[in-house]
């Protein structure tokens, strides 16, 4: 019988869907009234570009992070402030600079937009950050720099990546935009080593909606810091960080526009302020799916009790990637949003030509990991949703 009925003007239309479970997200940012108040105050106030509340957010992430007199700036993107480290650490045309191929693209592109050579390497199997014996076996005489990177919020072996660039001269950039808040030897990543980038982008722990910051060793980088954040004007900054302007000043060096405004830094305040709350429910979440998963031997879970973690995502592996392929599509079908981080970058048509070491661990875990939703105030009922989707896959 045809369940169709008559619209007012006259047009068939079906019989509305039977409702069903909302879908999950891989991510949902955290909008609450929080975030919508200190956007209305920052709006009112009038000052929309750079300004005290830039300031103020730079001054509150140095005290959380406990950077003493390690300077901090905010910038428009971790991106950029990926780009500005590789700047400040000298990097151009003829230099190399060691990565690994395991990571967002977005820092080999800020890498390579000094003009420096990426060579890529390894990964640990058991935190997929950079393997320090695989690093070792690339460097050259034109190698000036490494970039480590924190995955999931997982610090890297921090020890042996600084013990290698002693010993060959060379600077140290850290890629922390999945690791603000986790803590490495009992001090927080960025208090301490050379150049530090982190992410405040829509998904991450805390958002500025796109955002992010640098953290640099000392006072000594900070003028050209100012100067490259801000167009390469010499002298502005001060003014714009009390709500005004200098009408005179000198263009100084190549610069970016890679500052951020008062709206966003307003957004970085509201969610610092609840950035514990935040680390707290996510460790929980991931501590559940630990528990959880482990009943399914088909799915390797993170080797971590997330002690001293902030984490970003969370990530399992399962056996090839042809169980990933049809695991995902089984999830998506019961409604489960998952994602990949990464695909490994030597790869990709811009990158296939770089200098590598062996990547076969990078090879490996790039076809066996699936990321799972995990974001903040998730329920046990959506956990378990998700579990119950790969256990029912498993059998």
């Amino acid at each position: 019988m045809d369940t169709a009925t008559p619209s007012p003007a006259g047009t068939p239309t079906s019989t509305p869907p039977i409702p069903t479970a909302p879908p999950i997200p891989v991510f949902r940012p955290y909008l609450g009234p929080e975030v919508h108040e200190a956007t209305t105050a920052a709006l009112t106030a009038g000052w929309i570009g750079m300004g005290a509340n830039t300031a103020r957010l730079e001054q509150e992430l140095g005290a959380y992070l406990g950077l003493g007199e390690r300077p901090i700036l905010t910038t428009s993107s971790g991106t950029a402030a990926l780009h500005m480290a590789a700047v400040l650490a000298g990097l151009g045309p003829g230099d190399e600079v060691i990565c690994p191929s395991f990571t967002y693209v977005a820092g080999h592109q800020a890498m390579s937009q000094t003009g420096a050579e990426v060579v890529f390497c390894d990964i640990e199997e058991r935190t997929f950050g950079i393997d320090v014996a695989s690093a070792r076996s690339v460097i050259t005489e034109r190698t000036k720099a490494i970039m480590a990177v924190h995955f999931s919020g997982i610090p890297c072996d921090l020890d042996g990546v600084y013990a290698l660039a002693k010993e060959f001269g060379l600077r140290v950039i850290e890629d922390a935009a999945h690791a603000f808040g986790s803590f490495y030897k009992g001090r927080r990543i960025g208090s301490i080593g050379d150049l530090v980038a982190f992410s405040f982008g829509p998904v991450k722990i805390i958002t500025t909606l796109e955002g992010g910051a640098l953290v640099m060793p000392d006072r000594a980088a900070i003028q050209e810091a100012h100067e490259l954040r801000l167009i390469g004007v010499d002298s502005d900054t001060e003014e714009r960080y009390k709500n005004s302007r200098t009408w005179e000043y000198d263009v100084v060096r190549q610069g970016y526009r890679y500052h951020l405004g008062s709206i966003p830094a307003a957004i970085g305040l509201s969610q610092l302020a609840m950035v514990e709350t935040f680390i707290r429910n996510r460790q929980a979440y991931c501590r559940t799916y630990n528990r959880q998963l482990a009943e399914i031997p088909e799915v390797k879970t993170p080797d971590t009790d997330y002690e001293d973690l902030a984490p970003f995502i969370y990530v399992i592996r399962v056996a090839d990637g042809e169980t990933r392929r049809a695991l995902m599509a089984h999830m998506k079908a019961q409604g489960v949003s998952t994602g990949i981080h990464f695909l490994g970058a030597h790869d990709f048509s811009f990158y296939e030509h770089c200098r590598r070491s062996d990547l076969s661990v990078t090879d490996r875990v790039s076809e066996q990991v699936i990321t799972l939703p995990l974001y903040s105030f998730m329920d046990d009922r959506t956990i378990d949703r998700v579990v119950g989707s790969i256990a029912s896959f498993f059998g």
